[in-house]
C-alpha cells in the first residue's frame, strides 16, 4: 500500500475548487484528487497496475526499500497532479471562485507546472542520505510528467529552467533548491545517470506508465464529476464462456475429431496438416508457460488466425492475472478479415471491438433510457476499454511510444494482456532492432504475452546483444509444414522472365492474356505502373468479354469489398494490383505475375496463388520492371533479391530463416556503427527521457497528408456526393449544439463515408500542398472529378496539376 502526503498542509480543501458545473456543486480539489486515486485503485484491482509499477521500479535497479519509497512518490504524483490549482489566479479566472477576488498582481493562471513545483517542494525534504541524487532523479522525472498532463511529453532538457521561473511565491511559500539536490541540474551525463538507473528502458516505461495514469485517472475522474460517467475497467471476466463459444465452432470440432481419428480429413489432407500445426503450437505453449514472446511461423493458408484464437484463450485461461487481448494488424483489410473470423464465435462490439481510423465508436446505451450514452462510449474508445481489441499497428505504437495523453491511454489496458501481432515483417525494418528491444522489455515489465505470427517471420531476437528474453518457437519443425508438397508445391515458381532486365509491358500483357480463361493476379510495386498496365490490357482487342480489375491502396472500403466479392466469385478474371494484396487480401488465384522486390514480399504474393491448396497447375512468374531500389529505399531486404540464385533457392525451399539471418545481421551491424543510427542512442534517449526523439524514431509512417477529393461517386446504391459529406463533417465539427463526446461519436460514424473520398499522399517532407480548404487534418480539393478515372484516384493527374503537390 502507498503512503499519501497530507494535502491539508498545502491548502484549505473547502475553498479550493477543481471543477465547476452549472447543475451541481463545485468539486473541491481534495474530492477530485481522491477520485483520481479511486481510478488508480480501479486499474490496480482490474489490471494489476500496482504490482506492475512496483516491478518496473525494481527493474530500474532499486532494492526493496528504494522501491517502496519511489512507489510512494509515483502514487503521490497522481494524487498531487492538480495541486497547482491552489493558484488564486486559476481559481478566480478559470473557475470564477468567488472566494478568490482578482488581485492587483497580474499573475498567470497556470496550474500544471505549478503542480510539478509544489510536488517537488513537498517531497524534496523527504529525500535524504546516500540515495539523494538517485531519488531526486526519479522525483524530477515524475514532476515533469505532472507538468505535461495537459499537453504532450517532449523532453526533460528544459524542465529545470521552467521550474526555476515558475511563479508560485504569491500563494506558496516553500522554495526549491535545485542546485544542491538534483542530479537533473548538476550532472545529466548518460554514464553518470546509468550508475543510478542501469535499465534505461525500464525507467522510460515507468515514466510512460505514470503519464498514462495521471492523464487517464484525471480524465475519468473529471468525466465522472461532469457527466456522472462512472467507468468500469473492462476485462475478460468469463473466459470459460469465450472458450465454449470457440470450441463449439465447426473448425475446432473438426480438429478434435481428427485428434481421435486420423482419417477424418482423408479427403482434405490440408486440414490434417493445419490440425497438426494447431496441436503443435498448443502443446508448445503448454510446455513453455513462462515465455514472454512466442513466434507462430506458419505457411500462408495454414490457419494462423484460428491457431492464434485458441492460443489467446488458453493463455487467459491458464493465467488469471491476464484478462485482455489485442490483435494488431498493419492493414485495415486484415482488421476486417480477422473481425469476420472472430464474429463466428464472439459478439462484435460486446466481446470484441474494432478500433481503427474508419470504424465507428462502439455505442453503449443507458440501461434505463435506452438512449446512447455518448460520454461512456467515447471514454471507452479513447481508453480502449474493451475486453478484446482489434486494432492497427499505428494505434499500438502510439500506446507504446506516443507523447499525447489520448495516444498513451491504451498502455494501461495492454498491461496483463495477450497481444497478437500479425505480419510484423511489414513494419519499417530500419527500426526492427528497436522494436524487439522495446517489445521484449514491455513484455517482461507489463506482463504481456506477445504472439508474433507470419508466414515470413523474422526472428528479431537475434539482434538482442545480451540474448536476454524468453522467446519461444511454437512450431519447432517448420520444415514439416513448409516442405510439405501441399504448401511448397502448390505454386510453381517460374523465373524465366527475369532474363529481361526490364520487361516490355506489351510483351507481359501478351503473356498474361495466355491465361485469360483463369484467375490471374499481376502485381506491380508502383501504382503508376499498375495503372499503365491496367490501361494497356483494356486496349487489347480480344478482351471485350474478359473482366479486368485494378486493386490498389487507393480503393476505398466500398469499392474494395465489391471487387473482392467479384474476384472470389469469378472463374476467369485478371486482377492488376500493387503490394496491397501481399498480406492484406484474402483471394485465391490460379496464376500470378509479379515485379520483383523483397524475398518475403515474393512469398506473401505466392500466398495469394492457390491459397486453398486444392488447385493444380498454378504458376507464379516473376519479372523485373520498376527499380525496386528506388521504391524500397532504405529497406535492407532489397539487397537480397531473387535475382540471386542463392536467394531464389531459399525462396523455393521456404528457407526464410536463411534469408532473414543475413538481413538481421546487416541490421545489427548498421545499428552498431558509430553514427546517429547506433542503438546506444536509443538507450540514452530513454534514460534522458527524450520522449519526442523516441516517438519520431519509432514512427511507422512518415511525411504523409490526408487529402479529401470531392466528387460524385456512383455506386449500386446511388450517387454519394463527396461535397455534401465534407459540408456535413465541417458542420458537425463546428456545432455548439452537442457535447464534446456526442460530437466525437457522431464524427466517428462518418469515418467510413469520409474514407471513400480520402487518400494519403506520402513523401511530403519537402513538399507543399495546395488545396481549397484545410480542416480537421484534411486537405480539401473541390474540383475532384478531374482526379478520378474509372472511379479511382488518378495520382499522376493530381501530381501534375496546379492543385497537386509541388517542390
Amino acid at each position: 500500500m502507498y503512503k499519501l502526503l497530507d494535502m491539508n498542509n498545502i491548502m484549505d480543501d473547502h475553498t479550493i475548487w477543481a471543477h465547476t458545473s452549472n447543475n451541481k456543486a463545485s468539486e473541491t480539489l481534495g474530492e477530485h484528487s481522491r477520485l483520481c486515486l479511486d481510478y488508480y485503485n480501479k486499474y490496480s484491482k482490474a489490471k494489476g497496475i500496482d504490482s506492475i509499477v512496483l516491478n518496473t521500479i525494481s527493474a530500474c535497479g532499486c532494492n526493496d526499500e528504494e522501491t517502496k519509497f519511489i512507489y510512494d512518490m509515483f502514487v503521490n504524483a497522481i494524487y498531487l497532479h492538480d495541486i497547482g490549482k491552489i493558484n488564486p489566479y486559476f481559481q478566480n479566472r478559470r473557475l470564477k471562485n468567488p472566494k478568490y477576488k482578482k488581485a492587483d498582481y497580474d499573475g498567470n493562471s497556470n496550474h500544471a507546472l505549478p503542480s510539478a513545483y509544489i510536488y517537488l517542494c513537498e517531497y524534496m525534504p523527504l529525500i535524504e542520505g546516500e540515495n539523494k541524487k538517485k531519488f531526486s532523479f526519479f522525483l524530477f522525472s515524475f514532476g515533469y510528467c505532472i507538468s505535461k498532463h495537459h499537453g504532450y511529453l517532449k523532453n526533460t532538457d528544459g524542465f529545470c529552467d521552467d521550474i526555476t521561473y515558475c511563479m508560485v511565491e504569491e500563494y506558496y511559500d516553500k522554495k526549491l533548491d535545485l542546485n544542491t539536490n538534483s542530479i537533473m541540474t548538476t550532472d545529466k551525463r548518460y554514464a553518470k545517470l546509468k550508475k543510478y538507473i542501469p535499465n534505461e528502458i525500464a525507467f522510460y516505461t515507468l515514466c510512460k506508465l505514470l503519464f498514462a495514469l495521471i492523464t487517464a485517472c484525471d480524465y475519468c475522474a473529471t468525466a465522472e464529476y461532469k457527466g456522472g460517467t462512472n467507468l468500469d475497467i473492462s476485462i475478460i471476466e468469463n473466459i470459460d464462456k469465450l472458450l465454449n463459444n470457440y470450441q463449439n465452432g465447426d473448425i475446432y470440432k473438426g480438429i478434435m475429431q481428427y485428434k481421435e481419428n486420423k482419417d477424418f480429413f482423408k479427403s482434405t489432407p490440408i486440414n490434417a496438416l493445419r490440425s497438426d500445426m494447431f496441436f503443435e503450437a498448443y502443446n508448445n505453449l503448454k510446455e513453455n508457460p513462462n515465455g514472454n514472446i512466442y513466434y507462430l511461423e506458419a505457411p500462408t493458408g495454414s490457419g494462423k488466425t484460428n491457431i492464434s484464437i485458441n492460443l489467446m484463450l488458453n493463455i487467459i485461461k491458464d493465467n488469471p492475472e491476464i484478462n485482455n487481448a489485442f490483435y494488431i494488424f498493419p492493414f485495415n483489410t486484415l482488421v476486417e478479415q480477422t473481425a469476420n473470423t472472430l464474429m463466428k464465435y464472439f459478439k462484435k462490439d460486446e466481446d470484441f471491438v474494432i478500433v481503427n481510423s474508419v470504424t465507428p465508436i462502439a455505442i453503449k446505451k443507458d440501461n434505463d433510457l435506452e438512449e446512447i450514452d455518448y460520454e461512456y462510449s467515447y471514454l471507452e474508445r479513447i481508453l480502449n476499454n474493451y475486453s478484446i481489441v482489434v486494432t492497427s499497428h499505428i494505434n499500438f505504437f502510439n500506446a507504446l511510444f506516443g507523447c499525447g495523453k489520448e495516444q498513451v491511454f491504451p498502455l494501461l489496458k495492454l498491461c496483463n494482456s495477450v497481444v497478437i501481432i500479425d505480419e510484423i515483417q511489414s513494419y519499417k525494418n530500419s527500426i526492427w532492432r528497436h522494436i524487439i528491444i522495446f517489445l521484449n522489455t514491455y513484455a517482461k515489465l507489463l506482463n504481456i504475452k506477445i504472439i508474433i505470427m507470419s508466414a515470413t517471420l523474422p526472428k528479431l531476437d537475434r539482434m538482442l546483444d545480451d540474448g536476454k528474453g524468453n522467446f519461444i518457437d511454437l512450431i519447432y519443425d517448420k520444415k514439416k509444414y513448409y516442405q510439405n508438397p501441399l504448401f511448397k508445391d502448390r505454386v510453381q515458381i517460374d523465373l524465366s522472365l527475369l532474363q529481361y532486365k526490364k520487361i516490355d509491358l506489351e510483351y507481359l500483357a501478351d503473356k498474361v492474356l495466355q491465361f485469360k480463361d483463369k484467375k490471374v493476379l499481376v502485381e506491380f510495386i508502383s501504382k503508376k505502373t499498375a495503372r499503365e498496365f491496367y490501361d494497356l490490357l483494356n486496349l487489347q482487342a480480344d478482351v471485350s468479354d474478359l473482366r479486368i480489375v485494378e486493386l490498389t491502396g487507393d480503393d476505398n472500403a466500398k469499392i474494395r469489398r465489391k471487387m473482392l466479392d467479384e474476384i472470389k466469385n469469378s472463374n476467369n478474371i485478371i486482377v492488376v494490383a500493387t503490394q496491397v494484396i501481399e498480406a492484406g487480401v484474402d483471394i485465391d488465384m490460379d496464376i500470378g505475375f509479379k515485379d520483383i522486390s523483397t524475398p518475403d514480399a515474393e512469398e506473401q504474393f505466392l500466398g495469394r496463388i492457390n491459397r486453398s491448396c486444392i488447385k493444380t497447375g498454378s504458376v507464379a512468374y516473376f519479372f523485373n520492371y520498376d527499380d525496386a531500389f528506388k521504391i524500397y529505399r532504405g529497406d535492407i531486404r532489397i539487397n537480397y533479391s531473387i535475382t540471386d540464385e542463392g536467394i531464389a533457392k531459399m525462396l523455393q525451399d521456404k528457407d526464410f530463416e536463411g534469408i532473414y539471418s543475413r538481413v538481421l545481421s546487416d541490421l545489427k551491424d548498421e545499428t552498431d556503427q558509430l553514427n546517429g543510427k547506433n542503438i546506444k542512442k536509443l538507450f540514452e534517449s530513454c534514460l534522458k527521457l527524450r520522449f519526442d526523439e523516441i516517438a519520431k524514431k519509432m514512427r511507422l509512417i512518415e511525411g504523409s497528408k490526408q487529402i479529401f477529393i470531392a466528387y460524385e461517386m456512383k455506386t449500386d446504391e446511388g450517387v454519394i456526393n463527396g461535397r455534401d459529406i465534407w459540408n456535413r463533417y465541417k458542420e458537425l465539427c463546428q456545432t455548439k449544439e452537442m457535447g464534446y463526446a456526442e460530437k466525437k461519436v457522431n464524427i466517428s460514424l462518418m469515418h467510413e463515408e469520409m474514407s471513400y473520398f480520402t487518400y494519403t499522399i506520402y513523401g511530403m517532407e519537402n513538399m507543399e500542398l495546395r488545396c481549397d480548404d484545410e480542416f480537421g487534418g484534411y486537405y480539401y480539393i473541390e474540383d475532384g472529378e478531374q482526379f478520378i478515372k474509372n472511379g479511382k484516384f488518378d495520382r499522376d493527374a493530381f501530381s501534375k496539376s496546379t492543385r497537386g503537390i509541388f517542390w
